[in-house]
């Protein structure tokens, strides 16, 4: 007797992921197995509920935005500052491009187990987590004069906001037919900004040696 053939975890969510984006969060566990060709049962022997399924299938885990905030915090003193939040600001991006499909489709179902008003509960949700690790890289950079005394909840705040705004606001351009713009350009002109109002009136001399050198 054949063995029976078995459906690689791959396939089944990119059928979740079809599935998803053609009918919203609101498509039915039986529509994905159809498309995937299994039955339902399998698919709840790899994923406990439809709301894990639909995380895994679109790619999302808040935990990565805390990945890449906690790398930011890491560079304190190390490198140019411009340069650690252009790379941390362009690693989010990809983060909020997965993570944005995910939120929109999410709030139409609010009261599915495992969508966004789950993963955003608790005392500090990940959004709020990664803004706390940007700030804390602020604090140690002002505390080695590196950049000046500002308020790092703020700026912090401001940076991770900013590259959301970018992201919904490509969304909604690629659908209106509008000009795009670059992402790499974006981050290197927020930070550019950010940063008039955050480098120090005078560099550190290590700093002031190696521009003269």
């Amino acid at each position: 007797m054949a063995r029976p053939t078995v459906i690689k975890t791959e396939t089944i969510l990119d059928a979740a992921r079809a599935v998803f984006l053609e009918k919203g969060i609101t498509a039915t566990s039986a529509e994905v197995a159809l498309r995937a060709g299994v039955s339902e049962g399998s698919l709840f022997k790899r994923f406990k509920t439809k709301g894990e399924l639909f995380r895994a299938a679109m790619g999302v885990d808040p935990e990565e935005l805390i990945a890449v905030m906690a790398r930011l915090r890491e560079r304190a003193g190390l490198g140019q500052v411009e340069d650690n939040l252009v790379e941390a600001g362009l690693a989010t991006i990809k983060v909020f491009q997965g993570l944005f499909p995910f939120m929109m489709m999410s709030w139409s179902n609010p009261k599915m187990p495992g969508c966004l008003p789950d993963i955003l509960s608790g005392d500090e949700p990940p959004p709020l987590r990664a803004q706390g690790l940007v700030a804390a890289y602020l604090e140690a950079e002002i505390r080695l004069g590196r950049i000046r005394g500002i308020t790092p909840r703020t700026i912090a705040r401001a940076f991770t906001g900013a590259l959301s705004a970018h992201v919904f606001s490509e969304i909604l351009v690629g659908r209106t037919g509008g000009r795009p713009i670059d992402s790499g350009e974006y981050v290197r002109d927020l930070v550019a900004a950010l940063w008039g109002g955050m480098r120090p009136l005078e560099l550190p001399v290590r700093e002031r040696v190696a521009a003269v050198a």
